[in-house]
């Protein structure tokens, strides 16, 4: 079986600073120099403008371009990796799961773009779900897909072991999505401020947003914002956090989660979270009662864990890209 010459992968969703972006340049990081390396499908436009129409007219969603369109014959592998598909994949085409989310969501973009990607399901060559419980909502929604979906999670990078001084709680922002729940986040802060001797500073990186209402709260308890950082700045935010709080109810897969292993930063999150199997470890600190003392008392507590080596027991993104070309090479032929 010889290896596909011409791979496309699809990332035109790659948005930078969310997930699937951080997802894609960590896979195509593992690829080796020389021999097969995927060739990237970028959005037309950045991503922007008013309103639905806006953001997916100038995402690349419906570029038609003979030279870099997926239906064209110039490629021998097409890899959709964005959690987006085509209404006609091909069989030579590789189709990776993120999550199933937009079935419980309620805005009209989630909405649009999941039924494209459930389209695509059963058309594609092969599906790969991202974790353990992306697989098995992929196979209770689709049966003819049981047994036929195969699990690649997200790799783990190896990094060296921070040795202090951790400086700041770590928290994100996410004004538009309710999922993330920045204000229980503030909320949960200013209770451990208000409650600890000499609480550490809280450090919100923004690059998914805040409203007004949520900088004018961070700034009453006296928070720096860190509005766009680039890959190396989030590293060294997660190295140098003694906790990171994190209180989303559901994630694709959770990948400040894993980020926050990869550095042994402890994470604080509701321990009712919908996050992939795969990223809980010793790390995390779950908060089971919702109420502000209980948040800050699970902040108090993974700072005071210190560092957790060894959280999770995940391959690195060579291997993780190796399984791909492994199936490079079966739809191609």
């Amino acid at each position: 079986m010889s290896p596909p010459e011409r791979v496309l992968l699809d990332a035109r969703l790659a948005v930078r600073g969310l997930g699937i972006a951080t997802w894609i340049d960590r896979l195509m990081s593992g690829f080796p120099a020389a021999g097969t390396r995927p060739v990237l499908w970028r959005a037309s436009q950045r991503w922007g403008g008013a309103g639905m129409a806006g953001t997916l007219c100038r995402s690349g969603l419906f570029d038609l371009s003979p030279e870099i369109d997926p239906r064209s014959r110039g490629y021998d592998v097409v890899h959709f990796a964005g959690n987006n598909g085509s209404l006609f994949p091909g069989r030579n085409s590789v189709l990776t799961v993120q999550d199933l989310m937009h079935r419980r969501s309620r805005r009209m973009r989630s909405r649009v773009m999941g039924a494209l990607l459930e389209k695509s399901l059963l058309r594609a060559g092969a599906v790969v779900a991202t974790s353990s419980r992306t697989l098995q909502e992929v196979e209770m929604a689709f049966p003819q897909l049981a047994g036929r979906v195969r699990l690649i999670p997200f790799g783990l990078r190896r990094m060296p072991a921070s040795a202090g001084p951790w400086e700041h709680v770590l928290a994100f922002g996410g004004a538009s999505d309710p999922r993330k729940r920045t204000d229980l986040m503030v909320g949960a802060y200013r209770e451990y401020a208000h409650t600890t001797r000499e609480p550490l500073p809280l450090v919100v990186l923004a690059r998914a947003g805040l409203t007004p209402a949520q900088r004018t709260d961070l700034d009453d308890v006296g928070a720096v914002i860190v509005d766009d950082a680039s890959s190396s700045q989030v590293d060294n935010l997660l190295a140098t956090a003694a906790a990171l709080l994190y209180p989303t109810t559901e994630e694709g897969f959770g990948l400040p989660i894993l980020e926050a292993a990869e550095f042994g930063t402890p994470v604080v999150m509701d321990g009712n979270a919908r996050v992939a199997p795969e990223v809980m470890g010793d790390h995390c600190v779950g908060v089971v009662e919702p109420s502000l003392p209980a948040w800050a008392a699970g902040l108090r507590e993974a700072i005071g864990r210190g560092r957790v080596e060894g959280a999770l027991d995940l391959p690195d993104w060579v291997s993780v890209a190796a399984a791909y070309q492994e199936i490079y090479e079966q739809v191609s032929c």
